[in-house]
């Protein structure tokens, strides 16, 4: 979800107050014992409420847009915040518990370089690049993500798009409001342009997906856009599909060849009383060719415990015309408090012709994956540089008194849960799936990364091959994504950033190189360098970044993520990169 720069004070104060008012006795509640998993089949099946078939995205620009519902609310919503209480305070560094593995300098180099879509230009004394905030106001935080097709990158943020050259970076079209994906649809689809956004390639149907759910309600929905061609500008099949288990926050997707899956967090209607995770299913074999396609969702709430959330849904980076028989998640780390051990698999079979037989394995954390023992960084946040221009900053931007110190962001780092994607490939009959989240060291804030794997094909029986973690000298690294290619190599992407003058938030890459020992994490490599903090913005960052595979030579990685040029409030820019390993070569 976004927040406005005008209308959500209030909410986070409301927010802070809920939270001192928890009761302080409150115990999580424990997982049950490994074994084959608990299940739940409680599926719920659904039309669409509406479909259609679009004009091509660039003739929509020409038509008059809806008027827009502005929506009031945005802060991080934690959904074990309500069971933990004030435990949430004692969290304590378990120094030394995990030594990372550094090896030499990542042997990985970026290609292309380039600015993506931003907040502001021409304002703060930056570039005036892709602005966003002209089009829609101020809004934190971008919610960072990207695709890369067989020609195109197309990238998303809060809350506007733009589509560029793959092959130089040059831009095509953009930046257009998220909503032009439902232009001339209707309500609620086309008005509201809520944030928490997602957008796909699909590589086995070479097809764009772009979703984004609707947060005014109830009731509430998911919009999807499935483009008809591999051309991202063209036309879309549209979807307006209900979400009927509460407000769907965080929602996460993940492709494959005949479905597509999609997680979110759900609360009531005012978005303070966590209800649980649903799980949902698209038919995608229908969606690909403009028909009825069926929704398929299963609620889980833990048998009533709440243990269960954040999931995220493996997503395919290899192309593959096989059935999926089932899906795998993983999910709900922030358990235990201080620490964990564990990752816990969740798999989801969905039937769109008898959703009775629908079926969600390792319910209430009964399938836990044993890992290094973590801390998760849910109250540590992040600093940064407390330059001297921050007082005529608040003074000359915010009218703050001369004088006025102390509003430079703490960073969250939304430490309470795996960060988008879970990376899958299937590699030698092997499947690989790869994941990251930030946890605690001695001194500051890791980013951890897991490579978990099944045996064969369609094997579901998840264990860990290996975990790495950033180093522990002091610097804060967090909003990790990972990803792999066809020769094994691994890449990491992540913000840097701490109190050190002239150490702003910053983007770098790590990584693994096939053959490295398991456990290896590469040494660091600058992508692009902050020049300066985040003022007076809630301390919202993220809330996710994305590394993206290319499909098409399986070799090249493109990676976006946030940064800002100078000081600033609410004045985010963005980054786009491509990188490869040496030892990877194209089709």
């Amino acid at each position: 979800m976004r927040m406005s720069s005008k209308s959500t004070l209030c909410f986070f104060s409301a927010a802070m107050s809920a939270q001192l008012l928890m009761a302080p006795g409150c115990i999580l509640a424990s997982p049950q014992a490994a074994g084959q998993g608990q299940v739940l089949s409680n599926a719920a099946a659904n039309d669409p409420v509406r479909f259609d078939v679009s004009p091509p995205l660039t003739a929509l620009l020409a038509t008059a847009p809806a008027q827009q519902a502005v929506r009031q609310t945005q802060v991080p919503i934690r959904p074990k915040q309500q069971l933990a209480g004030t435990q949430l305070s004692r969290v304590v560094k378990a120094a030394g518990s995990f030594q990372p593995s550094v090896g030499s300098l990542v042997s990985a180099t970026t290609r292309l370089g380039f600015e993506g879509v931003g907040q502001v230009g021409g304002f703060y004394g930056t570039p005036e690049g892709l602005n966003c905030g002209s089009l829609a106001g101020y809004s934190v935080p971008p919610d960072t993500n990207a695709a890369v097709g067989d020609t195109q990158v197309v990238q998303w943020v809060n809350v506007c798009y733009a589509v560029f050259h793959k092959s130089s970076g040059t831009l095509i079209a953009g930046p257009f409001l998220g909503t032009n994906f439902w232009k001339g649809f209707g309500a609620p689809c086309e008005t509201n342009n809520d944030g928490d956004i997602i957008i796909q390639w699909d590589k086995s149907n070479h097809r764009w997906l772009a979703a984004q759910n609707v947060f005014n309600g109830p009731p509430f929905y998911t919009c999807v856009a499935v483009s008809q061609t591999a051309d991202a500008t063209g036309s879309y099949y549209r979807y307006a599909f209900p979400q009927q288990a509460g407000f769907p926050d965080y929602p996460k997707w993940g492709l494959t060849s005949n479905t597509y899956y999609q997680t979110q967090n759900v609360f009531d209607a005012t978005a303070t009383s966590y209800l649980g995770v649903n799980v949902c299913a698209y038919d995608a074999s229908a969606m690909l060719r403009g028909g009825t396609a069926r929704q398929v969702c299963i609620l889980d709430n833990s048998n009533g415990t709440l243990f269960d959330d954040n999931m995220l849904p493996a997503d395919d980076d290899t192309a593959s015309e096989a059935e999926n028989a089932a899906e795998v998640l993983v999910g709900s780390i922030d358990n235990f408090l201080p620490g964990d051990s564990n990752v816990y698999e969740y798999v989801f079979k969905p039937n769109f012709g008898n959703p009775a037989k629908t079926t969600l394995t390792g319910v209430d954390g009964s399938m836990p994956i044993s890992v290094p023992a973590f801390d998760v960084s849910w109250v540590t946040c992040v600093p940064q540089p407390d330059s001297a221009s921050s007082e005529a900053f608040f003074a000359n931007v915010w009218g703050f008194p001369a004088g006025t110190t102390g509003l430079v962001d703490c960073l969250d780092t939304l430490g309470d849960r795996l960060m988008y994607r879970l990376a899958h490939y299937s590699r030698n009959g092997t499947q690989h799936y790869l994941v990251a989240h930030s946890v605690l060291n001695s001194t500051a804030v890791a980013t951890r990364w897991y490579e978990f794997r099944a045996p064969a094909p369609g094997a579901t029986n998840l264990s860990l091959y290996q975990a790495g973690q950033t180093p522990d000298d002091g610097e804060y690294r967090w909003m990790g994504s990972v990803a792999m290619d066809k020769m094994g190599d691994i890449a990491l992407g992540y913000s840097r950033s701490s109190a050190a003058a002239r150490d702003y938030p910053s983007i770098y890459y790590a990584g693994q190189t096939a053959g490295d020992p398991p456990g290896t994490t590469e040494r660091e490599a600058l992508i692009k360098r902050g020049r300066g903090s985040q003022y007076y913005s809630y301390g919202r960052w993220g809330d996710y970044s994305s590394m993206a595979l290319d499909g098409s030579d399986s070799c090249t990685f493109w990676y976006t993520n946030e940064f800002y040029p100078v000081d600033g409030s609410f004045a985010w820019d963005t980054w786009l990169a491509s990188l490869k390993f040496p030892n990877c070569h194209g089709n």
